[in-house]
């Protein structure tokens, strides 16, 4: 082919999503099927957010509000600031594309942890800026690290809280003294996709160091506890400057019709929201316990999701993951996250956990006798 792509794709592997269930169940025959490998919440979107979206069916043939006026008017009054300090983007991933499209020159540098959502590194390669990857203190963030990482030509520093793939958290006081060591003119972006499943106290402090320090954006999502990600709507709050130059880079109409009206409906049901919350709290915690039970380690998480060992099973580490698959079992290798000998599993309902649990058991190890056991 004579095409002359850029050079800097080269270096870009395409995100690999977790497989469908319908091409699980025809490649390997099964008739019953269980995804715990995107982080998806396992609840459809609340009664009233699939009603509005069904009125809004007729509406499809107009373009949607391009600058998303009632959706940033909600998120505003929401979080008590204008709406002049919202952007929106198809899900926060597409806002991160964006900050680097806006931000970034060649040989700017991004620092972030190792391992860390895989976006922030295709964003550095698309642009050809250095990653300067910190590397993970005990599946956490190492603030301080980070921030001895920052040098004149550091563009911006991306914190993930919670964790992805890990689900560790790092206290918002922690982040506010990276901020305060970094200079004005490197942006820190504070990514909470999965904030609304944290039951730490300071969950929502970060909003607070947002509004004192206008190099502070944090970056949230309707994808996660609000059962859209389908949609693909996230949002960022920032300040008016930064989202004006999101504005002047981001496509026209990037916040589709459906997504607008179901954003905004989403939002009024924070009553079931909480209830949400404390229900994969509950389910999480009785996973880690069930899981520990076997011997089986977890590193604490604050997520919808938690990394599980996979090592001393009956197969290799590498293959254990691809095995459950054939099982009906779709999770994550952490092999390809940057975490060996793990799997990045997220919190289903109380009948798929189950149905996981029993086929990680299928994979133990059986001490002689008949009894469970691992090898010495």
């Amino acid at each position: 082919m004579s095409l002359r792509f850029i050079p800097s794709l080269a270096g870009i592997v395409p995100y690999v999503p977790g497989l469908p269930i319908e091409i699980v169940m025809r490649r390997y025959g099964l008739s019953e099927v269980v995804k715990l490998a995107s982080n998806e919440f396992p609840l459809a979107p609340f009664d009233r957010v699939k009603r509005v979206i069904v009125e809004a069916l007729d509406q499809l043939n107009r373009y949607p509000d391009g600058d998303a006026t009632d959706l940033r008017a909600a998120l505003a009054a929401h979080y008590g600031c204008v709406t002049e300090e919202v952007a929106v983007g198809g899900g926060s991933c597409e806002l991160l594309m964006l900050l680097g499209d806006a931000l970034l020159e060649k040989s700017d540098e991004v620092v972030f942890a190792d391992p860390s959502f895989v976006v922030y590194n295709d964003v550095c390669r698309l642009h050809e800026a250095r990653a300067v990857a910190v590397p993970l203190v005990d599946f956490t963030h190492d603030l301080e690290a980070m921030a001895a990482a920052v040098t004149p030509r550091t563009k911006m520093v991306f914190i993930c809280n919670p964790n992805n793939p890990t689900g560790t958290y790092v206290p918002v006081a922690d982040i506010a003294r990276l901020v305060e060591r970094v200079p004005d003119d490197v942006l820190v972006v504070v990514d909470e996709a999965y904030n609304e499943f944290v039951t730490e106290p300071d969950s929502q402090d970060a909003l607070e160091l947002q509004k004192a320090h206008d190099n502070v954006i944090v970056l949230r999502t309707f994808s996660k506890i609000y059962g859209l990600c389908g949609l693909r709507v996230g949002y960022g709050l920032c300040s008016p400057e930064l989202k004006a130059a999101l504005d002047k880079v981001r496509q026209p109409f990037n916040v589709n019709l459906l997504a607008q009206v179901a954003a905004v409906e989403a939002l009024k049901h924070q009553d079931q929201v909480a209830r949400r919350r404390a229900v994969n709290a509950e389910l999480r915690a009785a996973m880690v316990e069930q899981l520990a039970a076997r011997g089986r380690a977890t590193v604490p998480s604050q997520a919808n999701f938690m990394l599980v060992d996979t090592c001393d099973l009956c197969q290799p580490q590498d293959q254990v993951c691809q095995s459950l698959l054939s099982m009906g079992a779709i999770v994550r290798d952490g092999n390809a996250l940057g975490c060996p000998g793990w799997a990045r599993v997220s919190v289903g309902t109380q009948d798929e956990i189950e149905f996981f649990l029993g086929k990680l058991a299928s994979l133990e190890v059986r001490a002689p006798g008949g009894g469970e056991g691992r090898p010495s």
